[in-house]
């Protein structure tokens, strides 16, 4: 369960970090790139929703919940990772 719980936590720190630089580039003036980024932080609030509890249950039964939320998380890393390629 540890294991699960840090698995998640570093990929919400990847997500955030990637999501921090890409709000700074796409301030600086990619309308295209703001319009999706404003898409994946809608699923960025979601994806926060189900993490806050799961991380406070940890440890409890988190076994398919795990998945479907790094599902989640798979998804919005390969969104932000997306628009950092445009700039």
């Amino acid at each position: 369960m540890d294991e699960e719980k840090s698995g998640l936590q570093n990929m919400k720190s990847t997500i955030e970090q990637l999501r921090d630089e890409l709000k700074l580039k796409a301030h600086l003036g990619k309308a295209d790139a703001q319009e999706e980024l404003e898409k994946l932080d809608r699923k960025w609030d979601d994806f926060l929703t189900q993490y806050k509890p799961m991380a406070k249950e940890a440890g409890k039964t988190m076994e398919s919940t795990g998945e479907a939320l790094g599902l989640a998380a798979e998804e919005l890393k390969a969104g932000y990772e997306r628009i950092r390629k445009l700039f």
